[in-house]
């Protein structure tokens, strides 16, 4: 069964639409990476499958207690407490999960995004408390991560133990980021957006780039046929 199924959704905000009724199903254990240029509404997809926004038109299903957990691309405003205190604030575990390994995998995750457990979060710069947010949504470890520019100031140890992490993530993961060396390693399936459509591109970035020039040829050979 599919985590989430959309069909003919739309979305606009009193102007063009961003999505036009689109389809998309996510199957357990992809990894999905969106791609699009800025200001399409890769952001505003996210928070569709997250729940905080509603479709205007068509249907979004979600498989019956689904847990997703959203990084977005602004930091949230300052609030108090420490690293540790904001990474676990409202985070619940997984069902049937014992609390010692959800303390394993939060150390793991606090070392491996090279983050002070005991560091008052609101002293943290901007890029800093990002990775908070980030190891926030890897502890809850949700059947579905929604990840938005997630290699975003990481350096590259961060980055390779972040590609490790998700490589072997037992859930799905739909991702945006234009770090193609990322991607590659990680996508199972690329989704582009453009123009408010949806296209599905099954298989790495290595194979979307080619499927997509091979698409480019075909439509302006059709445009030279009509010419």
């Amino acid at each position: 069964m599919a985590l989430i199924d959309l069909q003919g959704v739309s979305l606009a905000y009193g102007g063009p639409p961003l999505l036009e009724h689109i389809d998309l199903l996510v199957e357990p254990g992809e990894r999905v990476c969106l791609l699009g240029r800025n200001g399409t509404g890769k952001s505003s997809l996210m928070r569709l499958l997250h729940g905080q926004e509603a479709p205007d038109d068509g249907t979004l299903e979600r498989q019956p207690g689904l847990r997703t957990a959203l990084l977005p691309q602004e930091v949230p405003p300052a609030e108090g407490g420490t690293v540790r205190q904001r990474a676990l604030r409202g985070v619940q575990p997984p069902p049937g999960e014992e609390e010692w390994q959800r303390q394993r995998r939060t150390e793991r995750t606090f070392a491996g995004l090279r983050l002070n457990p005991e560091a008052p979060f609101a002293s943290l710069s901007g890029g800093m408390k990002r990775r908070v947010f980030l190891a926030r949504t890897l502890i809850s470890q949700p059947e579905l991560l929604l990840l938005d520019e997630p290699t975003n100031h990481l350096d590259i140890d961060a980055i390779a133990w972040l590609e490790e992490t998700l490589g072997r993530y037992p859930g799905a993961i739909l991702f945006v980021s234009h770090d193609r060396v990322f991607l590659q390693r990680l996508a199972t399936r690329i989704v582009e957006l453009d123009r408010g459509r949806l296209t599905s591109y099954p298989g790495d970035h290595a194979t979307y780039l080619r499927r997509k020039a091979e698409a480019l040829a075909a439509e302006e050979a059709e445009r030279a046929r009509f010419d």
